[in-house]
């Protein structure tokens, strides 16, 4: 889009009200930091790799209830065969279980990585698509305000009415 295209194109009278929105009359339709975003636009990209389905995979597993019952059945058959309920010969890992203990404490370092992993990667797609909707609200913002224009709506009186009830509401919320 050309300088002069977007010039002509924030010249409408519906767009001199959404710029007057923000506060500042400045040619602008808004400024960003006025709506709560930054002017960083976070562009999410990354692709699913082997390595994602691998951690998206194994925190599944380590979230499910048949984690609980490998992990059950493999307690009981540890303890059973290191107390000597299997024979005293098949004891190795004596009361009160070190080894046992080492590789619980080493399986829940890595369980909790793969879930950290996982919850960055979701975390990532969450501001993805809180982008996509904010942008999505401006859309809609700007085509009501160019609607009830041209209906012959009082859109200041409508935008200060709007303005009134968030505030009440942020109060309430806090």
């Amino acid at each position: 889009m050309t300088q002069t295209n977007e010039s002509n194109h924030h010249s409408c009278d519906a767009c001199r009200i959404i710029d007057e929105a923000d506060g500042t009359v400045d040619g602008k339709m808004f400024k960003l930091d006025h709506w709560g975003v930054s002017n960083a636009r976070m562009h999410f990209k990354r692709f699913y790799t082997a390595q994602d389905k691998a951690a998206d995979r194994v925190t599944k597993f380590a979230g499910s209830l048949n984690f609980v019952y490998l992990h059950s059945v493999w307690f009981v058959v540890w303890i059973a065969i290191n107390v000597g309920l299997v024979g005293a010969s098949a004891k190795f890992d004596k009361f009160p279980f070190g080894l046992l203990t080492m590789i619980v404490s080493l399986e829940a370092i890595f369980l909790s990585t793969f879930v950290m992993v996982s919850q960055n990667r979701q975390a990532a797609r969450s501001e993805t698509r809180s982008q996509v909707d904010f942008e999505s609200n401006l859309q809609s913002l700007i085509w009501s305000v160019h609607i009830a224009h041209k209906l012959g709506v009082d859109v200041q009186h409508v935008e200060a009415l709007c303005a009134e009830v968030i505030g009440e509401s942020r109060t309430v919320s806090n």
